[in-house]
């Protein structure tokens, strides 16, 4: 198994990843928002392009040379999960989806920006996936609310956490017939994050700090829901 890098949160490294991807999903948004409709199906269709050239590029480069492993390369991760789901969104504005993304998907791809952990090594091509794969996370629900005018709907943020129960089950089955890590359920990442407890605490041993990862993302998909609720209700 590759041994997992990670990117100090706070070096100069971090900012300025952080910075261009940020730069980089305003201003697909801001563009995207004041074209026509016709471009704006354009650009959606190019924006998922991307994100199917991308994940498929890397495979081929992990193939080539020799980094491809089932159990790190498998797209049973949470965030590889949901770039699918991204794509499948941007080209069918299913409604399920987006709201994957919204709930799931970003709060997901925004704690990998802030504690980056690179499965694969730390090569300038293998951070650059990393951003565009985590950062596309956050521009894909955000591009579908300004871009595309989806909206939440009321029971969607229970609905998506019930989803996410049954790609942990896949997960875990799949973590158990290759001796993989897939969304992290067989130890935790070495990330750091708050978020992740102490290996030397009661919650930070298997299986109790998964409780604690799926208390964190049910508390995400709610906050995450507020506004959205907060704006039906003063527009009622």
């Amino acid at each position: 198994m590759i041994e997992h890098k990670i990117i100090p949160p706070f070096s100069t490294e971090w900012f300025v990843y952080n910075l261009i991807s940020l730069i980089i999903i305003i201003s697909t948004i801001y563009f995207g928002k004041n074209l026509s409709n016709k471009n704006k199906k354009k650009l959606t269709i190019g924006i998922a392009t991307l994100f199917i050239f991308e994940f498929f590029f890397m495979d081929w480069y992990h193939l080539f040379t020799g980094l491809w492993s089932i159990q790190d390369s498998l797209p049973l991760h949470l965030c590889g999960i949901m770039w699918f789901i991204s794509i499948y969104m941007l080209l069918t504005k299913k409604q399920w989806a987006f709201e994957m993304v919204l709930f799931i998907g970003m709060p997901g791809g925004l704690h990998s920006l802030l504690t980056p952990e690179l499965t694969h090594g730390d090569s300038l091509i293998h951070k650059i996936d990393f951003f565009i794969g985590h950062g596309g996370l956050i521009l894909a629900p955000f591009y579908g609310i300004y871009v595309l005018n989806m909206w939440p709907r009321k029971s969607s943020w229970w609905q998506s956490f019930i989803r996410l129960q049954i790609l942990v089950i896949i997960a875990a089955v799949a973590n158990y017939l290759f001796d993989s890590n897939y969304m992290y359920l067989s130890y935790p990442p070495i990330a750091d994050n708050p978020l992740i407890p102490s290996e030397n605490s009661f919650f930070g041993k298997w299986p109790y700090y998964i409780a604690i990862f799926e208390i964190a993302i049910l508390i995400h998909t709610i906050l995450i829901y507020l506004p959205f609720w907060i704006k039906k209700r003063k527009a009622n």
